[in-house]
């Protein structure tokens, strides 16, 4: 997946957890989705992300590889608990949309290695989309529209500022 359409699905999942919970849809809960959109992705040094990380990149993935650690149950479990230590709205945008770009690209054709280091092996869902062909740009359409639909339907945008 794309860092738009990464940025676009976490922002509408992270809508849909507001108005689910007492989560409160503000701006550093959305700033820290965005960034946490992204995040994963510092093991590929093409990514995004990976160009801005100063060499961070190369480094994370000639020991890891992409789609190795920082996309697994471990990391996401990891920043969930930063975020119990320190309750930051920020921090909790970030942990939600690390967990959410896990999510898609479990829905990617290559999958994800979710249970790494235990089981190494990369797991999909059976229904897979390929990053940069229509089905992606479907995805990335259908979020802008939830995100949309969720700013007026349930008022979020109120509670931006």
């Amino acid at each position: 997946m794309r860092y738009h359409t990464h940025i676009a699905t976490s922002i509408a999942a992270g809508a849909g957890v507001a108005i689910q919970t007492d989560v409160a849809f503000t701006f550093p809960y959305v700033v820290g989705i965005a960034i946490g959109s992204l995040l994963p992705d510092i093991d590929e040094p093409n990514s995004y992300v990976g160009r801005r990380s100063f060499g961070l990149a190369k480094v994370i993935k000639s020991i890891f590889g992409h789609r190795g650690i920082t996309h697994s149950l471990l990391v996401c479990g990891l920043i969930f608990y930063l975020y119990q230590l320190y309750s930051y709205e920020w921090l909790f945008g970030i942990a939600c949309g690390y967990i959410f770009h896990v999510i898609g690209d479990f829905f990617s054709k290559r999958g994800v290695p979710l249970f790494w280091p235990i089981v190494r092996k990369k797991i999909k869902s059976p229904l897979t989309y390929e990053t940069g062909k229509p089905s992606e740009q479907l995805i990335f359409y259908i979020a802008i529209g939830l995100i949309i639909y969720f700013l007026y339907k349930y008022s979020l945008y109120s509670q931006l500022f």
